[in-house]
């Protein structure tokens, strides 16, 4: 078991860092109520990716920001932590669903921005991949822990180029998705930590 000094650093950097990222996004959102159309991020990011609207490898890449991966990550990396931290694991649980319900139901709505009729920023699909990734990041240990998070790292660049190569999001749209799940999931851990663990034991 991590020492509680060491645990309660841990938890300070992640809500900082979680802090950080939902304060990106916040201001991205804020930029980009004001003004939804193309800004210079979106343009280099369609020159950079290109349309490819009936890409195979973009298709079966998009599935993976469905509600069964959201379900299935979530209670895996639930079930992986709560080997040894069941703080952990309620947040690995509790912070995907909650990003993605935050996206959905508050940001999304709140910002406005559409692409093709639908409410786009930020990118639901990304939020869903880049926040179990995250989950599972946290959940896992020692040198696993690495390859998880460059596996995960993979998919969201990947889920990030299907949605704006399939012309679903912004290339805007996919980076706040990553961030903002990314904040979430640190900022929802580092404050359990925080609040029902005894660091100074």
């Amino acid at each position: 078991m991590t020492p509680g000094p060491e645990l309660a650093r841990t938890a300070r950097r992640e809500v900082v860092a979680g802090v950080v990222l939902l304060a990106w996004t916040a201001a991205a959102a804020v930029i980009i109520r004001r003004s939804p159309g193309l800004n210079p991020l979106d343009r280099w990011g369609f020159d950079v990716v290109g349309p490819q609207l009936h890409s195979s490898l973009y298709l079966d890449v998009s599935r993976l920001g469905g509600a069964a991966v959201l379900v299935v990550g979530a209670l895996a990396a639930g079930a992986i932590a709560l080997r040894r931290d069941v703080v952990r694991a309620g947040a690995c649980v509790v912070s995907p669903f909650l990003a993605t319900a935050l996206v959905e139901w508050v940001l999304k709505p709140g910002v406005g921005r559409r692409y093709g009729g639908a409410l786009t920023f930020p990118s639901g699909s990304v939020v869903v991949i880049a926040s179990v990734a995250t989950a599972l990041s946290l959940a896992v240990t020692g040198r696993l822990r690495w390859v998880v998070i460059a596996i995960g790292a993979v998919l969201v660049t990947l889920m990030c180029a299907a949605v704006v190569g399939l012309q679903w999001h912004y290339p805007s749209d996919a980076l706040a998705g990553a961030t903002f799940a990314t904040g979430i999931v640190l900022l929802v851990d580092g404050g359990a930590q925080a609040l029902f663990r005894p660091h100074g034991s």
